[in-house]
């Protein structure tokens, strides 16, 4: 019997257990190819048992047949936890998006000088220290002058989106009146803004605005009103220069400008609540910076106000004295003008009324006459002095000095009577007072208001002395001439003039000789008296001194008698011992005598008691 006669074996017919092994670990294309193959492999090795079985079934029992396993790989149908975080990221990121796009406001942009200290996504917008909006964009104008700083503001912080909104970069400062923006040294610059509440709803929408390079001085929703003071200067004040009433810091210069004439300046002033109501319709202000010093007839005068204002310039106002006291004067209101005084004495002066021009001629030198130079009449300041000029006469070849000046009508009240002022009905003459007054022969002279300064004035006053009565003026020409007299100075030259051509008649030659003889004289005169005189009372001293001695040596012996423990004091005192018994038994005899006379007849009686000399 052949091999091939032979039924196969189990191990031929049957996949090791190496082979399953390997068929569960291939791939879901190669296990699939695999479990085909299997599965046929399978079936033939069936059939070839089957085939032998029959052959070898009369001698073997039947062996029991198995069958390969089919495998198969399951799909994994659950998905992977990773892919949650980009898908959770994503939905970040829109939300943010979508939270920046609800809150993104206006966007507005303002141009600065320089972008000094401004950072982008740094730098911050406060409004009322409140932050509303970030820088988010630097750059440069086309003419490269300038920068163009880009604001994204919140978007409830729309209402700062009008015209008149300021824009301007906080940061440290020093200026006259005083330091700020000291916090900004550790949190960093700042953008501040600020906008007028009251014309918030008229304004008109913009979103460029003009970056101011200082801040405001003031603030918007500051309680107080503003006023415009007109002044030919502006010596020295400056932005932040204080406002003083009474001393008291009640406002300050906010801005000044150039008048539209450019003849003066025009500067804004404010002043807070509640001390606005004292600013009325009669309020005088004047200069109060620096030291007031002033040299006139009265004196030196010096008016200083407070250290800050004499730093950094000020203004000071008052009202005149009322009338009426029980009045109430009206406050001011809100941008009305008024005058800057250079000084308080003419601020607080009273209004002067109509001025009448009048005009005096000199023939002698005036210096020390200025322009603003007193017209007074008997200490009475009625005007002052607005022009001093020359003229020369060709036909005559003299020169004359003209002063123009005025006098007040108010101020001549005090020269003329209340009832000579006004006519029947009561109104005031104005003119037509002064100029009776001027006619009534008044003459001007110049005399010194300050001997140690040359200062002149001009004074009105009658002369009744003088020889030649003075013109009546035309008072109907303008301005009026008034006639002039030589002033003291002019006088003084005169005494002085007489007393050089005396000096000059004197025979100074006699008189020098004269005095050479007297010298001469007097010279012989000292030498007789060092000769004669002078031995002799040497000699009278040498004996005055010799008798001083005698002197000292008496008063000596006169202190040895007088002496307490002396036998001269000591019987002195016995004496008077001796003395005073005596008069004490006289003074009891008389005591008997007076109250028994007739004991000097009679003798004495024996009732009464024996006399008995006192001890």
């Amino acid at each position: 019997m052949s091999e091939k006669d032979l039924p196969p074996s189990d191990s031929s017919e049957r996949p090791s257990q190496s082979d399953a092994t390997q068929a569960d670990r291939q791939t879901p294309a190669s296990g699939g190819a695999a479990g085909a193959a299997a599965q046929g492999h399978g079936s033939s090795a069936q059939e070839n048992s089957q085939a032998g079985g029959q052959d070898a079934s009369s001698n073997q029992p039947n062996p029991v047949i198995s069958k390969a396993p089919v495998i198969t790989q399951k799909k994994n149908k659950n998905i992977s936890w990773i892919w949650l975080v980009p898908l959770i990221a994503a939905i970040i990121g829109l939300s943010l998006l979508v939270r920046d796009y609800m809150q993104q406001g206006p966007v507005a942009t303002v141009t600065f000088k320089t972008a000094e200290g401004l950072e982008i996504d740094k730098t911050q917008v406060r409004y009322k220290d409140v932050v509303v909006g970030t820088v988010t964009d630097i750059t440069l104008t086309d003419d490269h002058n300038s920068v163009l700083v880009k604001v994204s503001f919140k978007q409830n912080a729309d209402f700062l989106m009008r015209e008149g909104a300021r824009f301007w970069v906080v940061k440290p400062r020093l200026a006259a009146s005083g330091v700020s923006g000291l916090g900004t040294l550790v949190s960093g610059a700042y953008i501040g803004v600020d906008i007028d509440d009251s014309h918030q709803s008229e304004a008109e929408y913009r979103n460029e605005f003009i970056g101011l390079e200082k801040p405001p001085e003031l603030i918007s929703g500051r309680p107080g009103k503003r006023f415009t003071i007109t002044a030919p200067s502006l010596n020295s004040l400056d932005l932040g220069s204080p406002v003083l009433y009474r001393r008291l810091e009640v406002g300050q210069v906010i801005n000044y400008t150039l008048s539209k004439d450019g003849k003066g300046v025009e500067v804004q002033i404010f002043i807070d609540a509640p001390y606005d109501r004292f600013v009325t319709k009669d309020s005088r202000f004047w200069n109060a910076s620096g030291v007031d010093l002033s040299l006139n007839a009265g004196g030196l005068n010096l008016k200083t106000q407070s250290l800050v204002s004499v730093l950094a310039g000020g203004i000071s106002f008052g009202q005149l004295p009322l009338v009426d006291e029980k009045a109430q004067p009206e406050p001011a209101p809100d941008g009305t003008r008024f005058v800057l005084n250079p000084t308080e004495d003419k601020a607080l002066a009273r209004p002067d009324g109509l001025a009448f021009p009048i005009r005096m001629k000199f023939d002698k030198s005036v210096r020390g006459l200025q322009t603003g130079s007193a017209i007074d009449f008997k200490g009475i300041l009625l005007g002052e002095v607005k022009n001093i000029s020359m003229e020369f006469d060709i036909a005559t070849k003299k020169t004359t000095v003209i002063v123009d000046g005025v006098i007040y009508e108010n101020r001549l009240g005090a020269a003329i009577p209340e009832g000579q002022r006004r006519d029947k009905n009561g109104q005031a003459l104005h003119d037509v007072a002064l100029k009776e007054f001027v006619s009534s022969g008044i003459q001007a002279q110049l005399r010194f208001a300050n001997i140690f300064t040359g200062q002149l004035y001009v004074a009105l006053d009658y002369f009744p002395e003088m020889a030649k009565k003075p013109p009546v003026p035309d008072v109907n020409t303008q301005p009026v001439e008034i006639a002039t007299v030589p002033g003291s100075f002019d006088e003084l030259q005169q005494q002085l003039n007489v007393i050089v051509e005396k000096l000059k008649n004197l025979p100074i030659d006699s008189i020098g000789h004269s005095l050479d003889e007297t010298l001469q004289s007097i010279s012989k005169l000292a030498r007789t008296l060092d000769t004669t005189m002078v031995p002799a009372l040497t000699t009278t001293v040498q004996k005055a001194g010799r008798s001083l001695d005698g002197v000292n040596k008496t008063m000596g012996s006169v202190r040895g008698v007088v002496a307490d423990e002396s036998p001269v004091m000591l019987q002195l005192n016995s004496m008077i011992k001796e003395l005073s018994r005596a008069a004490k038994s006289i003074r009891s005899l008389g005591d008997y005598l007076q109250a028994e006379p007739s004991s000097l007849i009679r003798g004495r009686s024996q009732d009464n008691i024996p006399f008995k000399e006192s001890q």
